[in-house]
């Protein structure tokens, strides 16, 4: 009855206004709302009594699935209480995490721990779990009910895979001098150093004139070209885009940039005229998966 009682009670506590930024001990309060469509799906709780059952711990994810509210009765010290919760990326594209953020009002009562997802990416689709746990201190007052939030602080990828044709204006803009790059000179002859290293395909020497005029010419390809060279064009864009870590969180029939990048190579090392058009395919399609 009491157990019963108290839960009706918790159901009426008006939900918190979410976007709360992390606090833990400290209770310091930021506002930052999760605008995306990463959501919390599911959420259950658990705690470590076990021949007692006197404290209630319930949680509530919010209509817009950016936070869970956690409420507390009859909690005493030593007790701790885990919320395991699942994330999911609803959306089109990957997002990574800022934070988890936790909004903790009484510090001194209520000492927080809780998964670590820093640097958490989340394809479409894509899903992960963690643990909130919640150790009532000496300090908690008798009877008192406590409440908390957990919040999602997300960002979408601002850079993402670029097409053969943006990589083709920077490389002819940096040349000709007409206009302005989105990406100047150096950084580009970079890239292409990098890509130097780990290809066994391109190799890029000479003045840096030399290499850009190069790479300029893989990418715009012969007025008449041979599959050989669509595949290049594309698998060279490909290798643009991972080297200046625009592929990351991104994936196209379960194969990252990476994957295709090996998968093409192999297929020109070996001379398997054949897979060609398959291999440019999956190059082209990863390139355009950022839109532009």
């Amino acid at each position: 009855m009491k157990k019963s009682a108290a839960m009706l009670t918790l159901t009426i506590i008006a939900l918190l206004t979410v976007g709360y930024s992390y606090a833990y001990k400290n209770g310091g309060i930021n506002i930052k709302p999760n605008t995306s469509n990463v959501a919390f799906t599911n959420v259950i709780t658990s705690d470590n009594e076990a021949e007692i059952d006197v404290a209630i711990t319930t949680a509530q994810i919010t209509p817009d699935g950016n936070t869970i509210n956690v409420y507390m009765s009859n909690a005493y010290p030593n007790y701790e209480a885990y919320i395991t919760y699942t994330i999911k990326n609803m959306g089109e594209m990957p997002a990574h995490f800022d934070s988890l953020t936790i909004t903790n009002p009484n510090p001194e009562a209520l000492e927080i721990t809780t998964t670590d997802h820093t640097g958490t990416w989340l394809s479409p689709g894509q899903t992960t779990q963690g643990t909130t746990t919640i150790c009532i201190l000496q300090e908690a007052k008798q009877n008192c009910q406590y409440q908390l939030q957990i919040s999602i602080g997300i960002s979408f990828q601002e850079k993402r895979p670029r097409s053969l044709g943006f990589w083709k204006q920077q490389f002819s803009t940096n040349l000709d001098k007409r206009g302005k790059p989105q990406i100047d000179a150096q950084t580009l002859e970079q890239y292409l150093n990098q890509i130097n290293i780990q290809s066994q395909i391109f190799k890029f020497t000479g003045t840096q004139q030399q290499k850009l005029q190069k790479a300029l010419d893989i990418l715009e390809m012969p007025k008449h070209p041979t599959m050989l060279d669509k595949l290049k064009a594309q698998l060279l864009a490909l290798w643009l885009n991972y080297v200046a870590g625009w592929t990351e969180g991104y994936t196209l029939n379960d194969m990252t940039a990476q994957d295709i990048i090996k998968g093409s190579e192999t297929a020109i090392t070996k001379q398997s005229t054949g897979e060609y058009e398959y291999w440019k395919d999956l190059c082209e399609s990863f390139n355009k998966l950022g839109g532009g």
